[in-house]
């Protein structure tokens, strides 16, 4: 009698104590399976990198400024934004930014245009605010097109929070610009003759925003040109 009820008792605790020990046996090769599955789609960084660096423009960057930097700035949305740039003159000049999927490695560049090697045929200024709606300047591009030629030129702002300034300056070879300051593809912020400064009532206006133009000449500042208006709509976006 004895035996029997040890026996009875030790098929009563292995009778409950399987169930829950029996999933975690039959799931666990399955669970791994799949990370192994799933892992080997993802493009590390460091391949990401490698894959930037290989193409021509990059390559003839690099060549053409021996300090050149590539690197990745951050992870987000699936993708690697990868910075191409060089230190000059105390401050960060953009040879261009580009977009690795880490699932495809497929390369996206953010300028359609590349930025050329930074000239030193004579400039003027263009000078401004920069605005955002909020106390704190976000990390972004100041970009100019050249009405001319539609060439981008790209100076990096560090946010207000790195030691950005409330205002900028952008020197720039003589000709015909307009200018925004990007802080992603949602947010925004131009100069336009319905909201020049971010503080006019038109600025809640349904017009279509017209960019105003900074006319550079060698040796002089356009003053004024601030980059304020984030207060638009999908339907009256300006046209940069």
């Amino acid at each position: 009698m004895k035996y029997l009820i040890i026996i009875i008792a030790l098929a009563l605790i292995g009778f409950f104590a399987f169930p829950k020990i029996a999933p975690w046996l039959i799931e666990q090769p399955v669970v791994q399976n799949k990370l192994e599955e799933i892992a080997p789609t993802k493009i590390s960084k460091e391949l990401a990198l490698e894959n930037v660096k290989k193409l021509p423009e990059v390559q003839q960057f690099l060549k053409d400024v021996p300090g050149g930097i590539v690197e990745v700035d951050n992870e987000s949305e699936g993708q690697y934004n990868v910075h191409v740039y060089e230190i000059k003159n105390g401050h960060t000049a953009t040879f261009n930014w580009y977009r690795v999927s880490i699932k495809s490695g497929e390369i996206t560049p953010q300028f359609e245009i590349t930025p050329e090697k930074e000239s030193e045929a004579p400039k003027g200024t263009v000078t401004g605010k920069l605005c955002y709606p909020s106390e704190v300047l976000p990390k972004g591009l100041i970009e100019a097109k050249r009405v001319s030629d539609s060439s981008i030129f790209v100076q990096e702002y560090p946010g207000s929070m790195n030691g950005g300034k409330s205002t900028y300056a952008f020197e720039l070879e003589e000709g015909d610009y307009y200018l925004k300051y990007v802080i992603s593809k949602q947010f925004i912020g131009y100069s336009t003759t319905v909201c020049p400064t971010g503080m006019e009532e038109s600025c809640g206006d349904t017009k279509p925003r017209v960019l105003r133009k900074a006319s550079v000449k060698v040796g002089q500042t356009v003053p004024g040109y601030d980059l304020c208006d984030f207060y638009y709509k999908d339907s009256n976006a300006p046209k940069f």
